[in-house]
């Protein structure tokens, strides 16, 4: 198995919400890892002072780094998905992964796609389902997958992992989780405009966990990473309230459609047997820190 021979890893988004969680865990501590980053980094990783699309001058040090394996995370301005944003970031995208081309010692691809790709968000979402680019983000994350297919499928193994509702430690404090907890606590008046549309929330921790798993595995291919389950924002506010002392007003439309959006999880539980955190015991986790 990969696992047993030290990987020589490089990770793009290293400072982002994913990213920064990433590089906490121990697992790396018998690889050897660059982050290609502006930004400051622990001394414990090498840094390649770069933005993806300004590689050109810094493929020669990418050689000789030598990474086996490449973490794409990077996607920039979140939460802007709009159409200048999005398009920025393909056109980004494409620059990076056309360079990336001659750093022949890459043998996987993992890159972080997005469960918008299917477009309509109701129901269960399996991997063969027609994807539909319904908005500008989904319409790039989708193009980017189909580019480095094409570019990169002979020689290289490709994890896409369509990540459901990420949350955890580190995220932006105005996501849903986050801002919940911080309004509860602070006794804001909340009002909800979509209290029973019911999502898959999944914990960072678990994410880490997924990605450090295909690092070790041959399986490659499209893989849904969720729970299974959804929740809505009524049920996150309900397990709130059992640790917080709020005061807060919350009001919703209570004639509101419950809706709800998930993941199959049947393909990512061929590979990962692991236990994922419960949503309860996440958030109760999250409530000291806002």
């Amino acid at each position: 198995k990969i696992h047993k021979i030290l990987m020589k890893i490089l990770i793009t988004g290293g400072t982002g919400f994913i990213g920064k969680n990433l590089l906490l865990e121990k697992f790396f501590l018998k690889h050897e890892v660059a982050v290609l980053t502006r930004k400051r980094l622990s001394k414990k990783f090498i840094k390649i002072n770069s933005e993806i699309q300004n590689i050109e001058d810094k493929i020669d040090k990418i050689k000789k780094f030598g990474p086996h394996v490449l973490i794409h995370l990077a996607w920039g301005g979140i939460p802007d998905y709009g159409k200048e944003m999005s398009k920025k970031n393909y056109l980004q995208q494409i620059i990076f992964f056309d360079k990336l081309k001659k750093v022949t010692s890459i043998k996987k691809i993992i890159v972080t796609g997005s469960c918008f790709e299917y477009g309509v968000l109701k129901g269960s979402a399996y991997e063969t389902k027609k994807i539909n680019s319904t908005n500008h983000f989904s319409k790039a994350k989708i193009n980017i997958y189909k580019y480095i297919k094409k570019k990169f499928s002979k020689n290289v193994k490709i994890v896409w992992l369509r990540l459901f509702y990420v949350y955890g430690k580190k995220q932006r404090g105005n996501a849903l989780i986050p801002y919940l907890i911080k309004s509860l606590k602070s006794g804001k008046k909340i009002y909800l405009n979509e209290p029973f549309a019911a999502r898959d929330f999944i914990n960072v921790k678990d994410i880490c966990k997924i990605i450090f798993k295909f690092l070790e595995i041959k399986k490659q291919g499209i893989f849904n990473v969720g729970t299974g389950n959804a929740k809505s924002p009524k049920d996150i506010i309900n397990f709130i309230l059992k640790h917080t002392k709020s005061k807060s007003v919350i009001s919703y439309d209570k004639k509101k459609k419950k809706t709800e959006f998930y993941a199959n999880t049947n393909k990512l539980k061929s590979v990962f047997f692991g236990k994922l955190l419960p949503l309860k015991r996440g958030i109760e986790e999250l409530i000291p820190d806002y």
